[in-house]
């Protein structure tokens, strides 16, 4: 993967054409299936120079299910669905989406507003491409560089089930994680990292470059 610059070695293109229209990036969103490894990376960009001289910005994500162990809480903010809405209506949470995590049980997500003047680096799931993800405003990645964050399958449920054994009494909504298999971003992405196995180190490095050079072409 190039972006004016030499290339990353856990990062490639799964459609190099897909990059050609991208002409301006108005923001970056990391996405990926439950436990590629999506904080990690998205960790990394926090400690990094960009966030602690101010030239990218992490806006919050909030989100309508209950906390966890092992939740991130640097990363999420865990409210009702009544908090939500007011946050939403008055404009705290700038973007928002929702995501089935099993029949009829529902959790919205959403992201606080980000400082005008710095790319935003948004930190999302693979629900944001679902037709019924009912992404408000509708057009808000619209010139995203969509970051999509891999690992294989097995390693994934083995670092569920580290991260968070209290879910492990939900077998339905284990299984529906599961299921979305890691290489379905594919198909959606502009770029993927692989982030497993020797590749994890350098997939720490790459991140942080690769929203370095996405900036030169932020508008």
């Amino acid at each position: 993967m190039k972006l004016h610059g030499e290339a990353l070695r856990s990062i490639r293109a799964p459609d190099p054409e897909r990059l050609a229209p991208l002409d301006r990036i108005g923001c970056v969103v990391i996405v990926g299936s439950t436990c590629t490894g999506k904080s990690t990376l998205v960790d990394a960009l926090r400690r990094s120079a960009l966030c602690k001289q101010g030239l990218v910005d992490v806006p919050v994500r909030y989100l309508t299910r209950p906390r966890r162990g092992g939740d991130d809480t640097v990363e999420n903010v865990f409210v009702s669905h009544e908090e939500f809405a007011r946050r939403a209506g008055t404009g705290e949470i700038a973007i928002a989406w929702r995501r089935e995590i099993e029949p009829g049980r529902a959790v919205s997500y959403g992201f606080a507003a980000s400082r005008p003047g710095v790319l935003p680096v948004y930190s999302a799931n693979n629900a944001v491409f679902a037709p019924d993800a009912e992404v408000s405003p509708a057009r808000a990645f619209a010139d995203a560089l969509f970051v999509g964050v891999v690992a294989p399958d097995p390693l994934r449920a083995e670092r569920l089930q580290r991260r968070s054994p209290d879910l492990w009494s939900r077998p339905g909504e284990i299984a529906r994680r599961l299921e979305d298999l890691a290489s379905r971003v594919e198909d959606h992405v502009h770029v993927v990292v692989e982030n497993h196995g020797e590749l994890e180190r350098a997939a720490l490095h790459d991140i942080v470059t690769l929203v370095e050079r996405a900036r030169a072409k932020a508008g």
